[in-house]
């Protein structure tokens, strides 16, 4: 039987330890994650020092975005793919349409902004 233990540190914190190997095979095919220390790192995206899983999964929630493990090889080989077409120029009728759209909504948006 896969068992855990809370243990409390020094600092009154309370962490859970696997109390045998068994634990974390049994987590690991279930695809079950015990989070351990979290180091803390400054964003790049403004700053700030994140310190704690909780700060850093709502400092991706406001700044809209998500860890690049999220994505796998195909996405970023499609990615580069498209990037490279739009380079050459290579764009589908529906495509041209769909950025013409979107240029004149927002020249629309503008022009009621400034009414």
């Amino acid at each position: 039987m896969a068992r855990w233990r809370q243990m409390q540190d020094g600092d009154g914190n309370y962490h859970l330890v696997p109390m045998d190997d068994k634990a974390i095979e049994r987590d690991e095919e279930l695809g079950i994650i015990v989070r351990g220390n979290f180091d803390a790192f400054k964003s790049p995206i403004d700053g700030s020092v994140i310190s704690t899983h909780r700060e850093y999964i709502r400092h991706m929630q406001e700044h809209n975005v998500v860890p690049v493990g999220e994505f796998n090889d195909e996405f970023f080989e499609r990615k580069r793919a498209e990037r490279e077409a739009l380079a050459r120029g290579d764009r589908s009728s529906a495509q041209r349409l769909r950025e013409k759209q979107e240029i004149y909504e927002a020249l629309v948006r503008a022009e009621r902004q400034n009414g």
